[in-house]
């Protein structure tokens, strides 16, 4: 699941740097139906990055989880206010995809997360009555 996280971050904050209104004629800012501004795909990018990076040494699964948890979070919350009222100085820019992709990430990280702390402790339980 982690990992799913990371490359579906990773594809749009890559992504989004062709997308940006500088990098294409059309003036569009959108990856497929998702915000594409030069901060939301350096954040993604690097969430994308650091998941990879996380899958690579599963020490550090457990941080990466509960880290885009609460960051998703607060970009969730703030993409609602966003999206919910119309402002010209909105320098990331959200819409409501954007807000429903940011939900979803925070939510199977925390799942995630969560199944990580139960399931050593399972095989604990396990290996102790093998003993």
């Amino acid at each position: 699941m982690v990992l799913v996280i990371a490359l579906v971050h990773l594809v749009l904050g890559v992504l989004g740097f062709f997308f940006l209104p500088e990098a294409n004629q059309t003036g569009e800012n959108t990856v497929w139906i998702f915000s594409a501004t030069g901060m939301l795909n350096v954040i993604r990018t690097l969430i994308g990055v650091l998941g990879v990076v996380a899958v690579l040494k599963p020490a550090a699964i457990y941080g990466y989880c509960w880290m885009v948890f609460v960051a998703f979070a607060g970009l969730t919350a703030f993409g609602v206010l966003s999206a919910a009222t119309s402002s010209a100085g909105d320098a990331v820019n959200f819409n409501w995809a954007d807000n429903v992709l940011h939900a979803l990430t925070s939510l199977s990280a925390l799942i995630a997360g969560i199944v990580l702390v139960r399931r050593p402790s399972r095989e604990r339980t396990g290996r102790r009555a093998d003993v």
